[in-house]
C-alpha cells in the first residue's frame, strides 16, 4: 500500500489557475452561449490581472452579447481610459453598443473617432456601413465627416440640408444636384432633391426626382412619403388611395421612419393612422422635440382622443414654453364647448398668431423673410404659379430681401419666362439689388446693359412697366391723373387723395410724410414723386384692414412696383401706430 501511495504522489500534476486559464475557458464558454460561466471566468481573470485591457475587453464583449449595452461601454470606457489608450477598436465596439441603445448620434460619434484614429483598421468597412446606416436608413444628418474619399459628400449634404430649412431653396437644389451626378448611390440627397424642386414650385421635376430615386432603391419610405404629399397635391385621387392604402400596411421600426411616415399621413387626413404611429413612438419612453408631441396632439384631437391630445400638448409646452404654439392650442381646445365641431389644424410648428404673409414685409422689415423657409418656398411657389400681377408683387419683395438667393430666383425666372412685361420687371428687380443685368429684351434699351442701369436706362424699364397691358391685368385698376412736373408730394397727396373726398387718408399721409421729412437726414431719392404717394396709399391701408398689394398700387400710378417697394421700405421703419 505504501508502495502504492509514493507512485500516486509521484505522477500528480499541479492544477494552474493563471488568468489565461479562465480566460481560454471563458472563450469555450462563450462559443456554447453559456454566457454566465463566460462572464465568472472573465471576471475571475481579471481579478487575477486587474490592469489587462483584453481581458477587460472579453468581459465587455459578453455584456453587450447579454443586452447589457451601457454596463458593456462602462467596461471599454475604462479600458480607454485607465489600461490602453492604444486599443482604437473600443471604440467601434461603443459604436455598435450605442446603435443598439437607438443612441445614433452618440454611435455616429465612435464610429467617426475609430475611423479617424485608424483609417484602415480591421474594422473599417464595418465602421463605414454603421454610418451608412445611420445617414441613410434613418436619413439623420451627420454631425461629423468622415476622412477620405467620401468627406466631399458628407459635407455637401449637410450644407444643403442646412439651406432647405433655412429656406435657402435655389442654393440646395444646385448642391443636390452635383452630389447625385457625383455619386448616384448617395439616397439621402435624392430624397432632398426632390423636396427642393417641390419647395421652388418645380412639381414636374420632383415627381420625375421621386421616380428616380424609387428606381434606385424602390422601397425608400422618404420617397413614397414625398410622392403621396406630391399626389395630393396634384389630386390625383386614385393613384394617391392606392400608395395610402400601400403606406398603412409600412410597419416602420426606427423611430425616424415612424416620425417621417405618422408626420406624412398626419397631412395627408389619415390622423387615424397618424396616431396609432406617433402613440408607438412616443411610449417608448425616448425623448423627443416639442415639435414632435405638438403634431402628435394634433392626431389625437383630429381623432376625437382630447384628453390625450391636451397631456401630449402640455409635454411640449413644457419643452418649448417661449414658442405660445402649445399653449395656444391647450386654450384653444379648452375653451370648446362639449359637442362642438372638430377644428382643423394644420400639421405645422409656427405661432399661429403670427400670420405668414411675405406682404407684410415693407411693415415687419425683410429680415424675418431671410429666415423664415416658409415664406422664402411661398415666394418661389407664387413667381412659379402665381396670376401676373402676383408675379409682380414677389419680384418686388425679392428685391427687397436682395441677398444671393433672392438675386437667383429672379435670374431664373428672368431667364425662364418668355413674357416681356415680366422680364422687364424681372431686370428691374436685379437693378434694385445692385445685380449685373443680363442681356435686355428688345425694347427695352438699345445698348446692352452691365451692371446697375443708370438713371435713363433705368427709365427706360420704368416706362415699359408703366405702359403695361397684360392679359388679364389692363383696365383693372383705375389709374391716377399723371403728376405735373415739379410736383411735391404735400401736392400730390392733395390731388390724388384730399379731392377725391378722402380726406381722413390725405391727413394721415401728410401726417406720415412730414414725420418723414424731419426724421430722415437723408431722404431715398426717387424719380417720381407719386410713388410716394402710393406708398402711403399701401400703408393706410395696411394698417386699416384695407390690404391691396404693392404691385395695385404700382399699376394704379404707373410706376415700377419695385420703387413702391423701396419707397414703403423706408416708410415702415418709422412708428406708424
Amino acid at each position: 500500500m505504501k508502495h502504492n501511495k509514493g507512485i500516486i504522489k509521484a505522477t500528480v500534476v499541479d492544477f494552474m489557475q493563471d488568468p489565461e486559464f479562465f480566460v481560454e475557458r471563458g472563450l469555450r464558454s462563450l462559443h456554447r452561449y453559456d454566457y454566465k460561466k463566460a462572464l465568472r471566468c472573465f471576471r475571475r481573470a481579471i481579478e487575477l490581472e486587474p490592469t489587462n485591457a483584453e481581458y477587460h475587453c472579453h468581459l465587455a464583449s459578453v455584456l453587450a452579447e447579454t443586452g447589457q449595452f451601457e454596463a458593456s461601454n462602462d467596461v471599454l470606457y475604462e479600458i480607454i481610459e485607465k489600461y490602453d489608450s492604444s486599443m482604437v477598436e473600443v471604440y467601434f465596439y461603443m459604436a455598435n453598443n450605442y446603435a443598439n441603445l437607438e443612441d445614433y448620434q452618440m454611435a455616429e460619434e465612435m464610429a467617426i473617432r475609430y475611423l479617424q484614429a485608424d483609417e484602415n483598421g480591421p474594422y473599417r468597412l464595418e465602421a463605414e456601413e454603421l454610418l451608412d446606416y445611420i445617414y441613410f436608413e434613418l436619413d439623420m444628418p451627420p454631425r461629423h465627416f468622415l476622412p477620405g474619399d467620401r468627406e466631399d459628400v458628407y459635407s455637401k449634404h449637410e450644407r444643403a440640408r442646412q439651406s432647405l430649412e433655412e429656406g435657402r431653396f435655389l442654393e440646395a437644389l444646385e448642391t443636390l444636384k452635383e452630389i447625385v451626378e457625383t455619386d448616384p448611390s448617395f439616397m439621402p440627397a435624392w430624397n432632398n432633391l426632390s423636396l427642393a424642386y417641390y419647395y421652388v414650385g418645380d412639381f414636374a421635376q420632383a415627381m420625375a426626382t421621386i421616380e428616380q430615386t424609387l428606381e434606385r432603391e424602390n422601397g425608400n419610405l422618404h420617397a413614397l412619403c414625398n410622392l403621396a404629399v406630391l399626389l395630393s397635391h396634384h389630386n390625383r385621387v386614385q393613384e394617391l388611395v392606392g400608395l395610402i392604402e400601400m403606406l398603412k400596411k409600412v410597419v416602420p421600426y426606427h423611430p425616424e421612419h415612424m416620425y417621417k411616415l405618422a408626420t406624412t399621413m398626419g397631412v395627408l387626413g389619415q390622423h387615424e393612422e397618424a396616431y396609432r404611429l406617433y402613440y408607438r413612438m412616443l411610449r417608448t419612453g425616448r425623448m423627443h422635440e416639442a415639435c414632435t408631441y405638438h403634431y402628435a396632439a394634433i392626431s389625437a384631437y383630429m381623432t376625437g382622443r382630447r384628453n390625450q391630445a391636451l397631456r401630449w400638448w402640455q409635454k411640449a409646452k413644457q419643452l418649448d414654453p417661449d414658442s405660445g404654439v402649445a399653449d395656444h392650442y391647450l386654450q384653444l381646445v379648452k375653451a370648446q364647448e362639449e359637442g362642438e365641431n372638430t377644428l382643423l389644424i394644420p400639421y405645422q410648428y409656427h405661432p399661429p398668431q403670427r400670420e405668414v404673409s411675405w406682404e407684410k414685409a415693407a411693415l415687419e422689415g425683410v429680415e424675418g423673410l431671410k429666415q423664415d423657409p416658409m415664406i422664402r418656398a411661398s415666394l418661389l411657389w407664387a413667381l412659379q404659379h402665381g396670376r401676373d400681377e402676383v408675379k409682380f408683387a414677389v419680384l418686388q419683395t425679392l428685391a427687397m430681401i436682395g441677398d444671393d438667393e433672392a438675386e437667383a430666383a429672379v435670374r431664373h425666372f428672368y431667364h425662364q419666362t418668355d413674357d416681356p412685361q415680366l422680364q422687364k420687371l424681372a431686370l428691374l428687380a436685379l437693378a434694385d439689388m445692385g445685380a449685373a443685368l443680363p442681356d435686355c429684351p428688345p425694347g427695352i434699351s438699345a445698348e446692352r446693359v452691365k451692371g446697375k442701369p443708370n438713371a435713363a436706362q433705368r427709365d427706360a424699364v420704368t416706362d415699359g412697366e408703366a405702359s403695361r397691358t397684360t392679359n388679364g391685368a389692363a383696365g383693372r385698376v383705375s389709374s391716377v391723373p399723371p403728376q405735373t412736373e415739379m410736383e411735391s408730394v404735400e401736392d400730390c397727396i392733395c390731388r390724388c387723395l384730399m379731392e377725391n373726398d378722402r380726406t381722413d387718408m390725405g391727413e394721415w399721409c401728410l401726417k406720415v410724410w412730414h414725420r418723414y421729412k424731419e426724421s430722415v437726414a437723408n431722404p431715398v431719392q426717387v424719380r417720381k414723386t407719386v410713388a410716394w404717394v402710393a406708398a402711403l396709399e399701401y400703408l393706410y391701408g395696411t394698417m386699416n384692414n384695407q390690404k391691396q398689394s404693392q404691385a395695385y398700387f404700382a399699376e394704379k400710378y404707373g410706376i415700377s412696383p419695385s420703387t413702391v417697394a423701396k419707397c414703403v421700405k423706408a416708410l415702415a421703419a418709422l412708428d406708424l401706430k
